[in-house]
């Protein structure tokens, strides 16, 4: 059995004291790798996805390379509607670019796929025609794979003022879903809060930001009081399970 850590939405500073709504995001993602590095199983895979920065200053992104370097624990990522993409390449050495974020890894005979929805600045997400296209291709290449998709936006509504950011091609996206039934979980961030639903097999859940919460399914913007927290995912050779843990 494999474990991997999903945390989301770590929105960091250059500033390690600066807060956002009220809350420390170095402290409350310190404690989150506090955490993790405690976990029975040590984690095989870190995945962040998404609004890895509030400020996108280069030190913000520099704090979260010295959390995942320091814990030795290999990582992917995606960028969310906070990230400047240009400069999450110089601090990580990637060469992302619109359209060009889009990879997938082979890991234990699972397929990962990392979809970015982002459009920076805006807050909702979008995908390219292009971005669906190699995203059926890969999937049509491995059939007989499950498959974990990743990213950032919610691909469905959650009768929440949030829905006003969504995914925009969620029906498209939807629909791709539905017709690979390997695709065995769709797990995502931006939303502050726990979102977990079953459609025709597949499992879509979100995880909690490493910052601050927000109060599923009201009109306007409010902190929920539960705590930060991330998902951890329990792999078998053909299913998977996921909680999330709070802090």
């Amino acid at each position: 059995m494999a474990h991997i850590v999903q945390i989301s939405d770590t929105h960091l500073f250059g500033d390690k004291n600066a807060t956002i709504n009220g809350f420390n995001s170095y402290s409350n993602l310190q404690t989150i790798f506090n955490s993790i590095s405690s976990l029975k199983e040590k984690p095989e895979l870190i995945v962040v996805t998404g609004d890895l920065s509030q400020d996108c200053t280069a030190e913000s992104y520099k704090h979260l390379y010295d959390f995942l370097l320091k814990s030795g624990i290999k990582y992917y990522l995606l960028p969310g509607n906070h990230d400047n993409v240009s400069i999450v390449n110089k601090v990580f050495n990637y060469k992302w670019a619109r359209e060009n974020v889009d990879y997938s890894a082979d890991y234990k005979g699972w397929l990962f796929y990392f979809l970015d929805t982002s459009v920076y600045p805006e807050a909702h997400g979008e995908l390219t025609q292009y971005q669906l296209q190699k995203l059926e291709d890969t999937l049509n290449k491995n059939k007989s794979k499950p498959t974990l998709i990743f990213m950032h936006h919610h691909p469905l509504q959650i009768s929440s003022w949030l829905d006003g950011m969504i995914l925009l091609d969620f029906d498209k996206f939807n629909s791709v879903v539905k017709q690979n039934p390997q695709i065995k979980g769709v797990l995502f961030g931006h939303i502050h809060q726990i979102f977990e639903s079953n459609i025709n097999g597949t499992f879509y859940g979100s995880a909690p930001s490493t910052s601050y919460q927000i109060l599923p399914k009201t009109a306007r913007f409010a902190l929920d009081a539960v705590t930060q927290g991330y998902r951890l995912i329990e792999l078998t050779t053909e299913r998977f399970d996921s909680k999330v843990i709070r802090l």
